[in-house]
């Protein structure tokens, strides 16, 4: 099943739920909770709220509580474990879902969503394997950390139906880790088609740092999954808030234009793949 990619709304329990993924959809979400506000009881939730729960303050809605929504964004998608160990600067999992742990139990689906699953303990891993073999079209949708991948992860990650396996290179100085992490998967029987790699961009970076990772990957024969990074905290005095507008921030070291073309140019590669990037930029 596809993502929805946007607000969800459904009734439970005798009311309107409402959830945002993305802080930019928040004024959406406003208004859409104040038509309903009066009407039947809306409760209003999910990771954008989490990121800002006042901005919803007033609007008629009960804001926030354990809603289970996942199902309703995709229904094949899941949780194992929640959290994550690291305190990356850029990502919103910390804040929204606080501490690593395991879940008890949960519905088995093919999309697996943990945000840092390889974090688990044996007994986990093992147990989250084990009832994902019947399903066809396995993916680790997250990514899975390559300073944590070990041989034995991969061993029992090719007893799945894998149709993804991802993995994350923020930053220039992890290449060597990102290379063995790929070497080691492709060593393991994985194929490079089933193989993808989340690259975060115009954060604290520069147009060549972005580049460089994105094209070591293609020369490399995997995919490089382009994302451009989202604020996740307030602005400074007297800035505009662009959590609230999709793709409005730009770094310090970017423009608006480079950023622009780096995602278009390399979330397209079925098109532009025969393109040199250089060329590609240099035509506007």
């Amino acid at each position: 099943m596809a993502w929805a990619k946007q607000i969800v709304h459904w009734r439970e329990g005798g009311a309107l739920h409402v959830s945002v993924p993305f802080t930019w959809m928040l004024p959406t979400a406003r208004l859409y909770c104040a038509s309903m506000s009066g009407k039947e009881p809306v409760r209003v939730g999910g990771p954008a709220v989490d990121l800002m729960p006042g901005y919803l303050a007033g609007c008629g809605a009960e804001v926030g509580g354990a809603v289970v929504a996942l199902p309703h964004h995709n229904p094949d998608a899941t949780f194992t474990t929640r959290g994550c160990i690291r305190q990356c600067p850029f990502c919103a999992v910390p804040i929204i879902e606080g501490e690593f742990r395991e879940l008890e139990d949960w519905i088995p689906s093919p999309i697996v969503c943990d945000n840092n699953f390889l974090a688990a303990s044996k007994k986990h891993f093992h147990r989250v394997i084990d009832r994902m073999k019947p399903y066809k079209g396995v993916d680790f949708n997250q990514g899975l950390a390559v300073r944590l991948l070990k041989d034995w992860h991969l061993e029992r990650l090719t007893e799945l139906h894998l149709v993804r396996i991802r993995f994350a290179w923020d930053w220039v100085s992890m290449e060597s880790v990102v290379m063995d992490a790929i070497d080691r998967t492709l060593a393991a029987g994985i194929p490079k088609k089933r193989i993808s790699v989340y690259c975060l961009f115009g954060h604290q970076d520069t147009p060549a740092d972005a580049l460089y990772r994105l094209e070591t990957l293609r020369t490399k024969g995997i995919r490089a999954n382009p994302m451009r990074y989202q604020p996740i905290g307030p602005p400074e005095p007297g800035q505009p808030d662009c959590r609230l507008k999709e793709d409005s921030y730009v770094g310090p070291s970017w423009t608006s234009a480079e950023l622009k073309k780096m995602m278009r140019y390399w979330s397209r590669q079925n098109w532009f793949s025969r393109v040199p990037y250089a060329e590609f930029n240099n035509g506007g």
